[in-house]
């Protein structure tokens, strides 16, 4: 019976030894930015371009980091002299994202309960050639576009992973909410 239990146990190292690493989920805060969120791994920040039909060229920033082969990416666009048109540029973002692809979710989103609340898109679709499977939000407030995009990649093709929807859901507007914690997100100049 001993050995049995020793073998079992054994088993079980050598099954915790073989596991694939996942890095600890972490929060980060952008108190120039105004939001906060959490995500695995090492979160880098990067200056890109957003382009739109309605929205037209923008610089951007993009905070990135892979775990477990799924992406996570936020993209943050400063509107502030087009903060009236909110509503259109979200939707847009939106469009933009899910476009060609086949769509599984389009649900609205909303960050922060009661008068604090913002209102937004929350989606899920399979991506072209099979390509994965990307979990997205969007919202716009106090002039930015906000879009969070988490993509299950083919290598992990665990695309019911629940990964995608805390990194989605994981937003806040409000930083008193966010975690003491948090790592300050540095924003490229």
């Amino acid at each position: 019976m001993r050995s049995k239990s020793l073998i079992a146990l054994a088993a079980l190292a050598l099954a915790a030894m073989t596991a694939p690493a996942e890095a600890a989920w972490k929060s980060y805060v952008s108190h120039a930015l105004g939001f906060s969120f959490q995500a695995p791994g090492e979160v880098k920040a990067l200056k890109v371009k957003y382009r739109g039909a309605v929205a037209g060229e923008h610089d951007a920033v993009a905070f990135r980091s892979i775990d477990d082969n799924i992406e996570y990416k936020v993209t943050v666009v400063d509107f502030a002299k087009r903060a009236d048109e909110g509503a259109v540029i979200m939707e847009e973002a939106a469009y933009i994202l899910q476009e060609d692809k086949h769509m599984l979710m389009n649900d609205f989103g909303r960050v922060e309960p009661g008068k604090d609340a913002v209102y937004g898109r929350k989606m899920a679709f399979d991506m072209p050639n099979n390509g994965g499977r990307k979990t997205v939000a969007t919202y716009f407030t106090k002039g930015k576009l906000y879009m969070l995009e988490a993509t299950v990649l083919p290598a992990n093709g665990d695309y019911a992973s629940p990964d995608a929807g805390r990194f989605v859901d994981s937003l806040v507007f409000v930083l008193s909410r966010s975690e003491q914690d948090a790592t300050e997100l540095q924003v490229p100049n």
